[in-house]
């Protein structure tokens, strides 16, 4: 079994995260940047790096954000059971706007993440479904989708410590 318990992959192009700090990884935690390419395969390099890492439970985050100390023990927790497990994040309630507030109910309603609540699932689950599949507008649409047809997700873990306004990947 591997050191890292839990890889957070942040998601970005390359211009997007070349000025975000990454936490250093250490015995339980793996961080990894992204680092897409503008207009390349986003699904054969997010495939990769699930493959590549070390982490039984891979998390995507949205940029310039993290989950809190209790909700990193809580995914440690899963990946050394070593069960197929999924979920996302819940939204920030700190921060609350129009927006916000429809993404929030839209979320709720169809049961699928938006980008910036992140998702995390076990590696042996991703894989098991196929990898990610596409990637359109709604990134962790057809994840959810797919691991929907294997089993149903965690509770909502508390929200992710946003750094930033701007979530977008690209």
């Amino acid at each position: 079994m591997s050191q890292e318990l839990v890889t957070f992959i942040i998601l970005g192009t390359s211009e997007r995260l070349k000025n975000i700090k990454i936490p250093k990884s250490n015995k339980t935690e793996q961080y990894i940047a992204a680092n897409f390419k503008q207009n390349k395969n986003i699904v054969a390099d997010i495939d990769s790096l699930v493959s590549s890492a070390k982490g039984n439970v891979i998390v995507f985050l949205p940029p310039s954000s993290i989950p809190n100390t209790k909700t990193k023990e809580v995914l440690k927790k899963i990946a050394m059971i070593d069960i197929s497990a999924w979920g996302w994040f819940k939204f920030n309630e700190k921060r609350n706007d129009f927006i916000k507030n429809i993404k929030k109910i839209s979320s709720q309603v169809r049961s699928i993440p938006n980008l910036e609540q992140g998702i995390y699932f076990s590696k042996r689950l991703y894989f098991s479904v196929g990898g990610m599949g596409e990637c359109g507008s709604s990134p962790f649409k057809e994840l959810a989708k797919r691991f929907y047809s294997r089993i149903d997700p965690q509770n909502p873990l508390p929200a992710l410590i946003i750094r930033t306004k701007n979530v977008d990947i690209f």
